[in-house]
C-alpha cells in the first residue's frame, strides 16, 4: 500500500524504506487523489530526518505540490530547517547547471535546490492540471 501523506512517506524512510521509492509512491498516490484529498496529504508536518538535502527536499514537495495544484501551502514547509545553505545540483548533471538554474521551479529554487522544471512527474502525473 502506498503512503498517503507527506507525514507516512517520511515515517516510511525514517523507518528504513528506500527514499526515493518511498517519495515515488507518495506521488502516485497524490496523482490519483481527488483536490480536497490532496490538502491533507501534504497538510501534516513530517518529521525532520536530520539530513539537509532530504529535509529541504521534503519542504520543497509540499510547496510545489501545493503551488502545481492550487493548495494552501504547509506552514511546516517554511521551517529553518528545511532550507538547504548551498546550492544542490544533480551530480550526474554537471553540464546543466545552466539548465538547472533556469528550470527549477520556485519551491526547489528557493531551497537552493536546482533541478528540471518538473522535477515530480510521474507516470500518474494528471495531464489535465
Amino acid at each position: 500500500m502506498r503512503p498517503t501523506s507527506l507525514k507516512e512517506t517520511v515515517d516510511r524512510i525514517i523507518g528504513g524504506q528506500n527514499w526515493v521509492d518511498a517519495l515515488s509512491e507518495f506521488l502516485d498516490e497524490f496523482y490519483t487523489s481527488g483536490p480536497a484529498e490532496r490538502q491533507r496529504m501534504i497538510g501534516e508536518q513530517p518529521k525532520l530526518m536530520d539530513i539537509a538535502f532530504r529535509d529541504a527536499y521534503i519542504g520543497a514537495v509540499a510547496e510545489h505540490l501545493a503551488r502545481r495544484w492550487g493548495l494552501e501551502i504547509p506552514a511546516w514547509a517554511d521551517d529553518p530547517r528545511r532550507f538547504l545553505n548551498q546550492p544542490h545540483f544533480p551530480e550526474y548533471m554537471g553540464f546543466a547547471k545552466p539548465v538547472f538554474l533556469r528550470d527549477s521551479p520556485m519551491a526547489f529554487r528557493r531551497r537552493l535546490i536546482f533541478t528540471e522544471a518538473e522535477p515530480l512527474r510521474r507516470a500518474r502525473f494528471p495531464r489535465n492540471g
